[in-house]
């Protein structure tokens, strides 16, 4: 798929992101993550934070923490997420057409932090759902491709993955068949232990 298509799908997402979550509450934003221990408002605030961001930022923002990438990353979403997550949703909109992502990973690598930020929020506060569909199944592709960066087991990636919701498949035709809602497997993925109850058949690749 051309890349500038995937570019333009997740600069949508961000702005939908803006347009959809201005109706959770302040205190919604404070409640806990699926994004491991981090509070609703830090992952609104880390989604920002990769939008308005380039390469030399990132290295820079990293770097005045004195922390691992990872720590750091943790780190800097706390510390913005301390924000008005109004002011965070119209930073998400100004900046939605930000490029920056990993050395070495392409475009759909944006679109998957994208799709499952915003599910890591709206699961928990209720905000409004987004439907499985080509993007997601793109974003799945992503984690998969980029299981050495993710986290993805090879257990995980030997799976063949249906999303009962959009059609569509991903994984290995003859590997042990997971399914579920493109939305719940696109988590699964993502290291969320919270949505293994939603899947169906080979849930046990997942851990």
């Amino acid at each position: 798929m051309d890349d500038d298509v995937i570019r333009a799908w997740t600069a949508e997402e961000r702005r939908r992101i803006a347009r959809d979550l201005r109706i959770i509450s302040d205190a919604a934003w404070d409640l806990p993550s699926l994004c491991g221990a981090w509070r609703c408002r830090d992952v609104l605030a880390h989604l920002v934070w990769l939008a308005e961001s380039s390469r030399p930022r990132v290295v820079f923002d990293v770097a005045k923490t004195f922390r691992p990438p990872r720590r750091a990353i943790g780190r800097i979403a706390r510390k913005l997420g301390d924000s008005d997550p109004s002011s965070l949703l119209e930073r998400l909109d100004a900046a939605a057409e930000g490029r920056f992502v990993l050395p070495g990973a392409g475009p759909q690598v944006a679109l998957a932090e994208v799709l499952t930020h915003r599910a890591d929020i709206t699961r928990v506060t209720d905000g409004p759902s987004r439907s499985s569909d080509e993007r997601t199944a793109l974003a799945i592709e992503a984690y998969r491709d980029l299981w050495w960066y993710f986290g993805v087991p090879s257990r995980v990636r030997g799976a063949h993955l249906v999303a009962d919701d959009a059609g569509f498949e991903v994984g290995p035709s003859d590997g042990p068949e997971v399914r579920g809602s493109g939305t719940s497997l696109l988590l699964a993925l993502a290291g969320r232990p919270n949505v293994r109850s939603e899947l169906r058949g080979a849930v046990e690749v997942f851990g």
